[in-house]
């Protein structure tokens, strides 16, 4: 089929190629938050190329020596535990995500614990409407023709509504499970203790939150909406 292994790739090019390879992918994250391992795993996503890791920091360490230092965990990092879970859909975590509300993109996303897969992420007018936020965890339920044991979420006003459904759907369908006290339907926590969706808003930060932002504010004053066609 044509594959080839990554040291393989990796041998075949020269480094003045390998640096043109990792600089044109590090062209496209201009927030420069990306590392070697991500850098790599886009290359051989949008270019078909699969370099070492350690041939792509070595590159990356050439052009941009201090990236390094900017992506190293600050001292005001919040060191987390382990996650544990017992399986798919044991837990949900939900949360809206507002850094890039400023520029119109208003998000909200349920995260499964178990799995860290994203089983819902929209853009909405207004994350903070607790009807809005109570629609988007009902339809979830919907789609997958069930709840979780729990879900999490922090205590904004905006999650009251969810609570209500969560706590209500629970106790009108599976009122056993205050038996083997597995704990509440729906639980609150600080918005720094709900480790799932956090952790999925960092990567969703590094893959494309913040060069949104860096794109979006290169690009005012440049549209004039006056003309139809732009």
């Amino acid at each position: 089929m044509g594959l080839q292994a990554s040291g393989a790739m990796t041998a075949a090019r020269t480094e003045a190629q390998i640096c043109q390879l990792v600089a044109n992918q590090m062209a496209q994250d201009p927030s420069g938050l990306q590392g070697p391992r991500r850098i790599a795993e886009l290359l051989a996503l949008n270019c078909g190329v699969r370099l070492t890791r350690e041939a792509v920091e070595k590159a990356m360490r050439s052009l941009d020596p201090e990236g390094f230092a900017r992506r190293e965990p600050t001292s005001k990092k919040i060191h987390r535990g382990v996650l544990t879970s017992i399986g798919p859909n044991h837990e949900w975590s939900a949360d809206g995500h507002d850094k890039l509300v400023s520029i119109g993109f208003a998000i909200w996303g349920i995260r499964d614990k178990w799995s860290g897969k994203w089983l819902g992420l929209w853009v909405i007018p207004n994350n903070c409407l607790k009807a809005a936020i109570a629609y988007l965890y009902l339809s979830v339920v919907a789609e997958l023709g069930g709840m979780p044991l729990q879900s999490t979420t922090d205590r904004g006003l905006e999650t009251t509504l969810f609570y209500g459904f969560a706590s209500a759907l629970c106790a009108h369908f599976s009122p056993e499970l205050e038996i083997v006290e597995l704990g509440p339907a729906h639980c609150f926590l600080k918005s720094t203790s709900n480790i799932t969706i956090e952790r999925g808003w960092l990567q969703f930060r590094i893959t494309w939150g913040d060069n949104v932002h860096i794109h979006w504010a290169a690009g005012q004053g440049i549209c004039d909406l006056a003309i139809p066609k732009q």
